[in-house]
């Protein structure tokens, strides 16, 4: 199958969100991988995601416009409809890497 994106993918798996109806309508989504000219977005099967929408990547402070290209079973790929726009993200990454030789622990660090 021929690849017919307008630029490289990055796979990626962050959350974000579908937003329409002005923003006043919301869907949860996980975003798949992600280019500068589109998105692949796993969303639960259950979901009626419309034609168009404004898809925002808290973590990244990242805002789209998108354009639902095409749907198969719990995955979109959408076009941005423009470049994305970057804000100051509104909420920061919060795994870290655990330190060489370290052990993963809920308790916190003293």
């Amino acid at each position: 199958e021929q690849d017919k994106r307008q630029a490289p993918r990055k796979r990626v798996l962050k959350g974000a969100t579908i937003a329409f109806n002005n923003r006043s309508s919301t869907l949860s989504c996980m975003v798949r991988d992600i280019s500068e000219t589109g998105a692949r977005l796993r969303v639960s099967k259950d979901l009626a995601v419309p034609a168009r929408f404004d898809l925002l990547i808290e973590v990244d402070g990242l805002e789209a416009p998108c354009t639902v290209a095409w749907r198969r079973g719990e995955e979109v790929g959408v076009t941005f409809d423009a470049p994305p726009t970057r804000g100051k993200p509104h909420r920061t990454q919060v795994v870290n890497a655990l330190e060489r030789g370290g052990t993963p622990s809920l308790r916190r660090k003293t």
